[in-house]
């Protein structure tokens, strides 16, 4: 059995030195694809920069002034329509401001009294006043 052993290991250990050796070599092709990779991506993105710079450093975008007539007419129609409604409803005839002393739902004859009485109250007392202030005027100077 010893015999049948040896040449077994010997086999296996050819099997594996050439998994080693075939795996070793796939590592140095991997880093090599890995390094031109990386170059590739460093150029790629320096060209792109380049391009960014050349195409978008010059670009200036200038937006074309709105037509604004469109909704100016609407504006102007719309403003046409109100006028007319406006115009449709009734007006009154005039307008009339006016001071009572007397307003018509108090007509009595112990109202009417009462505000002559302070109406001449008040004439005298803004009379009297007015004497005073005169005659006091004169003294002063």
């Amino acid at each position: 059995m010893s015999n049948q052993q040896t040449p077994g290991k010997t086999v296996i250990e050819e099997v594996v030195e050439s998994l080693i050796t075939r795996t070793e070599l796939l590592e140095k092709e991997l880093l090599a694809k890995n390094e031109a990779l990386l170059a590739k991506e460093q150029q790629t993105q320096v060209l792109l920069a380049d391009f960014e710079e050349k195409m978008f450093s010059n670009i200036t975008i200038q937006a074309p002034k709105p037509d604004m007539s469109v909704v100016a007419v609407e504006l102007h129609k719309g403003l046409a329509l109100i006028k007319e409604t406006l115009e449709k409803w009734p007006r009154p005839l005039k307008k009339e401001y006016h001071f009572s002393l007397f307003p018509e739902q108090l007509r009595s004859v112990e109202y009417v009294r009462a505000v002559l009485t302070r109406v001449i109250l008040g004439l005298i007392g803004l009379i009297f006043l007015i004497f005073t202030y005169l005659l006091i005027d004169k003294h002063i100077k």
